[in-house]
């Protein structure tokens, strides 16, 4: 199975199910041990606070089979924060950002997240202040 989480439902991607993401939650009671070769929740860490960011990750982590590859991602603090410093963001651009945040973490503490639960990081990507991160459970 292919799965994808979504914000907004009518914007997943075809072929893949779609689970809703909203602030702090998401359900995955539909969805089988072991059962995803691929997991897409490349938008979704900046819906959650600290907390729930490890309760997400070792949620996906049950139902991404062996060999599956999961991607996540969200927004970079330490980018946003130079984005800022040096004027790339205006003002109401980064309220607005900042105010839709529940939380704001660093690629490489998602990484170590990530490494710890046992999956292997296969690749990392910087879009702005955006970070998407590709790893594979051994």
């Amino acid at each position: 199975m292919k799965l994808q989480l979504v914000l907004d439902p009518e914007q997943g991607i075809q072929n893949f199910e779609h689970v809703k993401v909203s602030t702090n939650q998401v359900d995955l009671s539909s969805i089988s041990d072991n059962e995803c070769e691929v997991i897409l929740a490349t938008d979704v860490l900046d819906s959650f606070s600290h907390n729930g960011i490890k309760e997400l990750i070792g949620a996906l982590l049950s139902k991404l089979r062996i060999g599956g590859e999961l991607s996540i991602g969200g927004t970079d603090g330490r980018l946003l924060s130079k984005h800022i410093l040096n004027g790339l963001l205006s003002p109401n651009d980064a309220s607005s950002i900042v105010g839709n945040l529940e939380s704001l973490t660093f690629m490489q503490s998602i990484q170590d997240l990530l490494m710890q639960a046992g999956l292997r990081i296969a690749s990392t990507h910087m879009n702005g202040i955006h970070y998407e991160i590709k790893a594979i459970r051994g």
